[in-house]
């Protein structure tokens, strides 16, 4: 078992909830803020935290967890899951266990494909989720925000330029696994498969960055735009995968179209995802309040 901080329901202010339903409180790296939607400015509440206990090997089964943090009664607003997969994704090892399955993916993949272009890809792919891995764990201590200024301005830039890459990689090795052998065709597609469940979570950690640095609306702009990327590739996936699908249900024995039809469970908990759905959730601007 492990243990994660996330919000005490039963502590928080009343207006709150009443303001996280009607759009007129945001939450904001722990902090309840009042939006443009209210007459007011700045922060309500700092969240109020306590500790509880979860398996994470069963991140999935959220209906336990949300109990267990008294979270359910803001299902109707969309804002348990998020609260409590983002807690997860930030606080424990369950990320970087992620990645650690996705690099000895990578290394198996770069030792068993002799490709130049592959290798490329695989130092370009470890790169990045360091730098996402990097960044959760700076993200661990807030008392550390007054003395990492330049390093979190710098993990930023790397996260910004690295995720774009990344994403045009995949849409590459989608393009390029179907002139793989049989057998690389398969390692390809669980790989490709890791790399898409484990990219929001990673565009997660990047907006909680920013926020935790004061950088709100560029929080905003890149979670935003980054659910747009991301939807583009995971479409493009989804379109691939349902054709080679198909041609398996019409008898054909192609083995190609034969491992679409052995992975559909895997494929379908990737295409139906409610957790990276609720972790792409688009966030609202907090009202500031005005300095002179």
């Amino acid at each position: 078992m492990e243990t994660i901080f996330t919000f005490d329901w039963i502590k928080v202010y009343p207006k709150v909830l009443e303001g996280l339903k009607s759009g007129k409180i945001t939450l904001r790296d722990g902090v309840a803020y009042w939006t443009e939607l209210a007459d007011k400015s700045g922060i309500v509440q700092h969240m109020p935290l306590k500790q509880v206990s979860f398996d994470s090997d069963k991140i999935n089964e959220l209906s336990q967890l949300l109990q267990a943090t008294h979270s359910t009664q803001l299902v109707a607003i969309g804002l348990s899951t998020t609260i409590v997969v983002g807690a997860i994704v930030v606080q424990t090892m369950y990320l970087a266990n992620k990645i650690d399955k996705l690099q000895k993916q990578m290394d198996l993949i770069s030792s068993d494909i002799n490709a130049q272009n592959v290798m490329f890809y695989m130092e370009k792919l470890s790169k990045y989720f360091g730098v996402v891995e990097s960044s959760r764990v700076l993200l661990l201590d807030r008392s550390l925000v007054p003395e990492t200024q330049d390093i979190a301005s710098n993990l930023i830039t790397q996260l910004s330029t690295e995720r774009n890459e990344v994403l045009s990689l995949i849409d590459n090795l989608i393009s390029y696994a179907e002139q793989l052998t049989d057998r690389h065709f398969e390692q390809m597609l669980d790989f490709i498969t890791m790399m898409l469940d484990i990219i929001p979570k990673a565009i997660y950690i990047e907006s909680q960055l920013c926020d935790r640095y004061g950088k709100f609306n560029l929080s905003e702009h890149l979670m935003r735009e980054s659910s747009k990327r991301y939807s583009q590739t995971i479409e493009y996936y989804r379109g691939w995968c349902n054709s080679k699908a198909k041609a398996a249900i019409r008898g054909d024995a192609n083995p190609i179209a034969l491992s679409f039809h052995e992975k559909k469970d895997d494929l379908k908990a990737l295409f139906e995802s409610s957790n990276n759905k609720a972790l792409l959730k688009s966030l609202t601007r907090p009202a500031l309040e005005v300095r002179t």
